[in-house]
């Protein structure tokens, strides 16, 4: 395992079997705590909790560790659901937590609400929040990379049956179940990638910032091959302001990887060709 701070004992096991997977990740990327706060849109201090076994990150941390270092978020995801699956199994059984930080909401193995949220101080959720997803049981055996095909068939048969065990309060900024005004008001359903198709960009100005109609986000990470909505509104909003990404298709290609480095060079920040809070910033105007 990659040096790092002792985890607290009263993690559970699939709880630890995520901070040392999360941790080699980090190392791998060679990417340092504050590389990862510039790149994402979780700060230090929230790293830090979740390297250290102290909060459970969220969906979407996770997401955008594997798009900034690399690495396949799927497997890391499902290790996730069985952590707050163990989490919130215990709170049902009314287990007390013993050789570890206690406070008020505090569950054994890592920090939760009672609404299934975590208490950080990460940014607020953007217009179009990402949709809950399903919990998976905790108790196969094996490595965590033989059982997560195991957990998504179990996590299913939760879903069916009524039993949902966790519920985090996000959902998908690129499958918004209905149009919200004024950021989703170019299109009518979840995006579906089509040869050859284009999409309209309605460009309109909303608080001083520039929307175009597909996403309100700020905050979300997109990388090469990257396929949404959110893809859609960063190639309109690159477009006008003078930077071509080939066609408003919502496939984060070539060309709209150099757009965005331009824009990126042009703004002065740096030009990794990723679109982050940063890059964000500069498109919204």
């Amino acid at each position: 395992m990659p040096r790092g701070r002792e985890l607290p004992e009263s993690l559970s096991g699939s709880a630890a079997e995520l901070v040392v997977e999360l941790r080699t990740v980090k190392s791998r990327s060679g990417l340092t705590l504050v590389a990862l706060e510039r790149k994402t849109a979780y700060s230090k201090s929230s790293w830090e909790r979740y390297l250290n076994g102290r909060t459970l990150p969220s969906a979407d941390a996770v997401r955008a560790l594997c798009t900034v270092a690399g690495c396949d978020p799927v497997p890391l995801l499902a290790l996730r659901e069985e952590a707050a699956a163990d989490a919130a199994a215990r709170k049902e059984r009314g287990e007390s937590e013993e050789g570890g930080e206690r406070e008020e909401g505090v569950e054994q193995g890592f920090v939760t609400r009672t609404d299934g949220a975590v208490p950080d101080a990460d940014p607020a959720p953007d217009p179009n929040p990402d949709p809950a997803p399903v919990p998976r049981t905790a108790d196969a055996p094996g490595p965590w990379w033989r059982r997560w095909p195991a957990l998504v068939v179990l996590g299913a048969g939760v879903a069916v049956g009524g039993g949902v065990l966790v519920a985090e309060p996000w959902q998908s900024e690129s499958r918004a179940a209905a149009p919200r005004s004024p950021f989703t008001s170019a299109h009518d359903g979840p995006y579906v990638w089509g040869r050859e198709t284009s999409y309209p960009c309605r460009i309109q100005q909303h608080g001083g910032r520039t929307y175009a109609g597909h996403s309100g986000t700020h905050r979300t990470v997109l990388a090469h091959n990257s396929t949404s909505w959110d893809v859609v509104e960063a190639q309109c909003l690159l477009r006008e302001a003078g930077f071509d990404p080939g066609a408003v298709d919502g496939v984060y290609g070539p060309n709209t990887e150099q757009a965005v480095k331009r824009l990126q060079a042009k703004a002065g920040i740096e030009d990794d060709g990723l679109v982050g809070p940063d890059t964000w910033k500069v498109l919204r105007g």
